[in-house]
């Protein structure tokens, strides 16, 4: 493996960010490292992988190109990730990940509980609608609807689901309530989160529920192996980019508090763990490994790419030159990396308080 200063000197001058904490195995049940881990993944815990004017529709169906990249020019530069299809596919494979986290479950929060049923869902950033179209299978009776960004949902979807190209921080103006909103990997989409979070309160009928699946960045190690590697390097200056682009991505940890201030009830907040590599003991934690690995390797350079231009200054050029070591680090399972993955919801109460 390269050493970290060769990736240090391509990505010019330090910026400051949240360190990645390093954390005790103690702290992270379920998370252990496999002593018996291969280099490799030849393990055999691990299964087969695999508007209203025209100038504002125009603008919603258009896109722009920028480092190699297709982004949505709707709301330009308000999400910092391509659409393209090579993201479209990670973004489908994020989607098995976390089913898989879940035992196959699309939700976490009880709502099958709810009084009178689940009748009106909304999914904030659908992004290529996935989720939205398995529940609408799962669940036929109820009207799902996605919005996104970018309008690259596909045409043939159930006769439940429908997708609307909106951005979640403007106002809502849907004329139904909402028994059931949901939001994944919404960590880089938003610059208030707390404001869609007011929306989603306001947009739920008494009752309803909020829940919010996401990643909480930067990578931890439970352990001192992420010291002086490329990956760390990245991380650190990813974070601090994001800063300078007005996006904290700490802020997925306050997400249960945040909920809290605006007035939901009976806030939940479940922990779950995704290790970079098949470096953890167990199946589970091995088949989530892989899986993790793969969006990561699949994402670098989408998360990178106008981040590291943008807010580092960095060329395209340099940055393709930088992920190189960073991706070997990423299929390096010496290196004890994981993601902690949080589930928050909550209740809109009966009676709003005045």
């Amino acid at each position: 493996m390269e050493t970290a200063s060769t990736a240090d000197d391509a990505a010019g001058p330090p910026l400051h960010a949240p360190a990645a904490p390093s954390t005790s195995l103690a702290e992270i049940p379920g998370l252990d490292v496999d002593s018996q881990a291969s280099m490799g993944d030849s393990d055999s815990a691990i299964g087969s992988m695999e508007s209203s004017t025209q100038s504002l529709r125009d603008s919603i169906y258009e896109y722009v190109e920028e480092n190699g990249r297709r982004f949505h020019k709707y709301k330009q530069g308000n999400y910092l990730l391509p659409n393209d299809e090579t993201e479209q596919d990670r973004l489908d494979l994020q989607h098995h990940l976390f089913t898989l986290t879940f035992d196959g479950k699309l939700h976490i929060a009880p709502i099958e509980e709810l009084k009178g049923g689940i009748h009106n869902v909304l999914d904030i950033g659908t992004g290529t609608g996935i989720w939205a179209i398995d529940f609408a299978v799962t669940y036929p009776s109820a009207n799902v609807v996605g919005t996104d960004l970018s309008p690259i949902q596909p045409n043939f979807v159930p006769a439940n689901c429908s997708f609307e190209v909106d951005d979640a921080e403007d106002e809502w103006v849907f004329p139904q309530k909402f028994d059931y909103i949901h939001g994944r990997a919404l960590m880089s989409c938003f610059k208030n989160h707390k404001t869609v979070w007011e929306h989603a309160f306001k947009a739920l009928r008494p009752g309803g529920i909020l829940e919010l699946q996401d990643l909480q960045m930067p990578l931890r190690y439970v352990d001192s192996t992420g010291e002086g590697t490329a990956m760390k390097l990245w991380n650190e200056r990813f974070m601090a980019g994001a800063l300078v682009l007005g996006r904290d991505f700490t802020k997925v940890a306050k997400y249960k508090a945040v909920l809290e201030e605006v007035g939901f009830a009976d806030v939940v907040e479940k922990l779950y763990y995704w290790p970079v590599g098949t470096w953890a003991r167990g199946k589970k934690m091995k088949t989530l490994g892989a899986w993790y690995r793969e969006d990561c390797l699949a994402g670098i350079h989408a998360a990178s790419s106008l981040i590291f231009t943008r807010a580092l200054k960095m060329t395209p050029d340099a940055v393709e030159v930088f992920l190189v070591d960073v991706r070997k680090d990423m299929r390096d399972n010496r290196i004890h990396a994981y993601v902690p993955v949080y589930v928050v919801y909550g209740r809109k109460p009966q009676e709003e308080l005045t």
